[in-house]
């Protein structure tokens, strides 16, 4: 691909740091994204020392609100005339009882479906003015175990439990990026790709939080010496976000084993457009006139 603009949400630690270590290395301009301003400075400078590449940058934002996902692309539009590659990395899980974000949110939906679909919708602009528009969003093995969703009740007000509302997200947000191809095709952009991949079970931070239940607590911790490395949990990524062999590429599933299949139990047309048409009218305040009728 040559020499990229890359935004990598998430870097400050586990597959998204690594992910911008590695693609640093190979001499793109890599901006990373955090949420603390201290800790991402922080990795910034460790990034910039370790890879030699001082051309890297960074961006703040609380992926839990619409307002600074939409602060933060304006400030990125500002300062960059275009982006190569925007990946999806962050994520997160949360507890066993359903919280909300300050803008009425489901947390988890919020950070694993809707933020990715607020930033891809800003950012289409930018990467419009790429020669090879990229957008590469990190879902999770646990699409497929989330069980039925619930597209009467997307944010799981009736149907909360911890393992539904992480897997459905990461089911959600592959429904959605099949949904930004044709999104684009009816607008006329035709240089960016979208694509999905899964790190596998890697040994990160995700979902170490204190209200984890303790179900789940237990099988974490049996499960953790067989994780796989952070190394290996970011190859997809960076192959998804540069390989030649992706080039015009769409719809792809990408993990650590190469190419895979969805789950498509649940998946339909119908069920796509329901969940991109309720993703629209959440975020709508938060887009311009022009993003939301591209």
């Amino acid at each position: 691909m040559g020499k990229k603009i890359i935004l990598i949400t998430g870097a400050t630690s586990g597959i998204g740091k690594e992910a911008a270590k590695v693609l640093a290395k190979q001499g793109n301009k890599v901006i990373i994204h955090g949420r603390n301003k201290k800790k991402t400075q922080a990795v910034l400078q460790e990034l910039k020392k370790e890879t030699g590449n001082n051309e890297m940058d960074m961006v703040l934002a609380d992926l839990e609100s619409f307002a600074d996902i939409k602060r933060m692309a304006d400030q990125f539009k500002k300062k960059y005339d275009h982006l190569d590659v925007l990946i999806n990395n962050a994520g997160n899980q949360y507890g066993g009882i359903r919280e909300l974000n300050s803008e009425g949110h489901e947390r988890t939906m919020t950070v694993n479906t809707f933020a990715p679909f607020l930033l891809t919708h800003l950012m289409l602009e930018p990467l419009s003015k790429s020669g090879e528009g990229r957008v590469v969003t990190v879902s999770s093995a646990s699409h497929a175990q989330g069980g039925a969703p619930y597209l009467d009740d997307i944010e799981l007000k009736d149907h909360y439990s911890y393992t539904k509302a992480y897997g459905v997200s990461k089911l959600y947000v592959i429904w959605l990026m099949r949904h930004f191809v044709k999104y684009c095709r009816d607008n006329n952009i035709r240089n960016i790709t979208f694509n999905c991949v899964h790190p596998g079970s890697a040994k990160t931070n995700l979902g170490n939080t204190g209200n984890r239940p303790l179900s789940m607590k237990i099988v974490f911790a049996l499960w953790r010496p067989m994780m796989t490395s952070v190394e290996k949990g970011a190859k997809p990524t960076i192959f998804a976000a540069t390989a030649d062999e992706m080039k015009g590429k769409n719809n792809q599933y990408i993990g650590p084993k190469g190419y895979e299949k969805v789950q498509e139990k649940y998946y339909s047309e119908k069920n796509e457009e329901i969940l991109w048409d309720y993703c629209m009218k959440i975020c709508a305040p938060y887009m311009s006139a022009l993003e939301e009728n591209k």
